[in-house]
């Protein structure tokens, strides 16, 4: 049986969270002393992924909040960066980065977060790293790839994945396909017929233990952003993540939900391509994402930042929620699952879980949940809302 442990955090003290995620593993069986040491062994390389989307906030944003109802905040990554660095006993490598937006600043980044200061703290080498090769320094420029500015991306390179007939993507026209950049044909390539590739950044797809540390938080285009959604940050050539189909449902798109909005959308200077439920592919895209992963063999954990969450407008744009909340579980899948139920979302309407849920990978009965040390009973088949999560209109009806 999967368990996955929730525990009430209230305040981003490295003490408060070290002590909520020894408290989560507790309640999954680890042992409170040095509690990764059955998941990481001397001499593992272990890749950290936090969710780095944004370095500020957006001038586009309706309203400005907390970052970290955007971002991971950095305690929550150097309580696990503490654990991993106690399991390794001065051997093997810590690595923490992700592949944020196209437009987020690294530096500003590293600079808000302070997050740099892990890499003279322990005994182990350990790096923080951008794993994007191109980078937008400028909004104005963003979808236009040859404004793009060129960076070292991941140090150790790249692997190439292809799922061929097993993509979501397979059988499926690509004439309309939109990835990252205005220019489709690098796009469309690596998505028609039989290949369907996908390339991970080396460091984290090699590591022999994963560990993702998203943001507790909506989304405009699938509902929710966790684990799965989170590994569009594992992707090196961003134009192969396939977020839309050009046009709108009359025509073969669902890039807006009739010709009126797509129409409307040519003058607008802030628009929301894709962001509604009627967006069959990008759901597609996280699945293949997942798929992906699972084709080598590696440990997984996961911990959810949810002391601060977002709600709403996500992933740029969210409302804080104070939801004092972290999540934690050994698979990505069952504790993505379990997080958007605590969230008061319904996971079978959330396209990319439903899918995993239909085809026989998970049952949610099967599934234990532990909060604050003790299990709560019929957990998924509850009328409790538990957090009750903010989300916008288009997408009520993946409210419980």
């Amino acid at each position: 049986m999967k368990q996955v442990a929730i525990e009430t955090v209230n305040a981003y003290r490295l003490d408060s969270v070290r002590e909520g995620l020894r408290a989560c593993l507790v309640s999954l069986g680890y042992p409170r002393e040095n509690p990764f040491q059955e998941l990481i062994h001397p001499g593992d390389r272990v890749f950290i992924k936090p969710n780095w989307v944004a370095s500020r906030w957006r001038a586009s944003c309706p309203h400005k909040d907390s970052l970290y109802c955007v971002i991971t905040h950095p305690s929550v990554i150097e309580a696990v960066a503490d654990f991993v660095a106690e399991a390794l006993h001065g051997e093997g490598e810590i690595m923490i980065g992700d592949n944020p937006s196209i437009d987020a600043d690294f530096d500003e980044l590293m600079e808000t977060t302070g997050i740099r200061k892990l890499e003279q703290k322990y005994d182990v080498k350990t790096t923080v790293t951008d794993l994007r090769p191109l980078v937008c320094e400028d909004l104005a420029d963003y979808g236009k790839r040859d404004r793009m500015a060129h960076r070292p991306g991941d140090p150790n390179g790249r692997v190439e994945v292809n799922l061929g007939k097993d993509s979501m993507l397979y059988g499926l026209d690509p004439a309309r396909f939109r990835g990252v950049f205005d220019e489709r044909e690098d796009t469309i390539a690596a998505h028609t017929g039989e290949n369907q590739l996908y390339t991970y950044a080396r460091s984290l797809y090699d590591a022999d233990v994963y560990i993702s540390v998203p943001k507790l938080k909506t989304h405009q285009k699938v509902g929710a952003t966790l684990n799965l959604k989170g590994l569009v940050g594992t992707i090196s050539d961003k134009n192969q993540l396939v977020h839309w189909q050009i046009g709108y449902p009359a025509v073969g798109g669902d890039e807006y939900p009739d010709k009126e909005s797509y129409d409307r959308s040519k003058t607008q200077k802030v628009t929301h391509r894709g962001a509604w439920p009627g967006n069959d592919t990008i759901w597609r895209m996280v699945v293949d994402l997942y798929k992906g992963m699972l084709r080598k063999e590696r440990r997984y954990f996961s911990v959810i930042d949810g002391i601060i969450a977002g709600e709403g407008q996500g992933p740029f744009c969210p409302t804080s929620r104070n939801a004092n909340t972290l999540i934690a579980g050994d698979d990505l899948l069952t504790t993505d699952l379990v997080a958007v139920r605590y969230m008061g979302l319904d996971p079978e309407k959330i396209s990319y879980l439903n899918y995993f849920i239909n085809r026989g990978d998970v049952r949610l009965e099967d599934l234990e949940v532990i909060r604050d040390g003790s299990r709560m009973n019929a957990f998924f088949d509850s009328g409790d809302r538990y957090l009750d999560f903010y989300v916008v209109d288009a997408w009520q009806s993946i409210k419980r």
